[in-house]
């Protein structure tokens, strides 16, 4: 299945909290802390846009393991939030719900954490990670970037939860990260599961040469890492600009 590349474009995903908590600038300021003003003045001055969200709480707490990429901490990264991009970041990623969520400290010295409005933000970065947001005809969701110009991959990465039986205090677990695959050659994105479906998705003369490149890097899709994909990328992406001879 191919989609135009006028199709994938960034766009703004909105995510839906199970409880309302007071948004900043939707609700009346009696509903925040009288200090809530200077605590976000604090943490980021008057630009209150990244800071803009709700209240992060666990809505999981009957739940084994955690519901983010990586180890389930706060990572080092950047957010671009309406085309304004902020550095030096403090951030999780919730492949479960779907979720960006900042942690900054108050003027007292305490952590606060909130979940970004997603329809708000373009992309992120966590560490070296890179991940933008990207529409495919009507799905709205977060991708990881691999690669760039003429050929890029993208990720999508998610997490499940299963129910737990025989346990008193846990009712459900969060399964290991799982992952799925689109590629983007000249502008057409396409869905890939496996090593051959990716190998159809390039030019006849070419699918030659990619096969003896999946197997000279030892290429397993379903346990590569980002490093491993890069640098496959990049070897691939030798194959596609350098000439149309097999």
């Amino acid at each position: 299945m191919k989609f135009g590349l006028g199709k994938a474009v960034v766009i703004p995903t909105f995510f839906i909290c199970m409880i309302q908590l007071p948004l900043w600038g939707q609700q009346s300021a009696l509903d925040y802390p009288q200090n809530y003003v200077e605590l976000m003045d604090g943490a980021y001055g008057q630009d209150q846009e990244l800071v803009n969200g709700m209240q992060y709480y666990d809505r999981h707490p009957r739940s084994l393991g955690h519901p983010y990429l990586l180890e389930g901490r706060v990572h080092q990264g950047s957010v671009t939030i309406r085309d304004q991009l902020y550095n030096n970041v403090m951030l999780r990623y919730d492949i479960h719900s779907q979720q960006i969520e900042v942690e900054y400290a108050t003027l007292n010295g305490a952590f606060n954490r909130v979940v970004l409005v997603g329809d708000r933000v373009n992309e992120f970065t966590i560490g070296t990670r890179r991940f933008c947001n990207l529409k495919l005809e009507e799905a709205e969701e977060f991708f990881q970037v691999i690669g760039e110009g003429r050929l890029i991959v993208y990720i999508r990465w998610e997490k499940r939860l299963v129910p737990v039986s025989g346990n008193s205090q846990f009712i459900e677990e969060f399964t290991a990260p799982k992952r799925s695959y689109l590629l983007q050659l000249d502008g057409s994105i396409a869905t890939f599961q496996n090593k051959k479906s990716l190998v159809k998705l390039f030019p006849d003369q070419k699918q030659k040469q990619l096969k003896r490149l999946i197997r000279s890097n030892h290429l397993v899709l379903r346990t590569a890492t980002p490093e491993q994909l890069e640098l496959f990328i990049l070897a691939a992406s030798g194959l596609i600009n350098g000439g149309d001879h097999p």
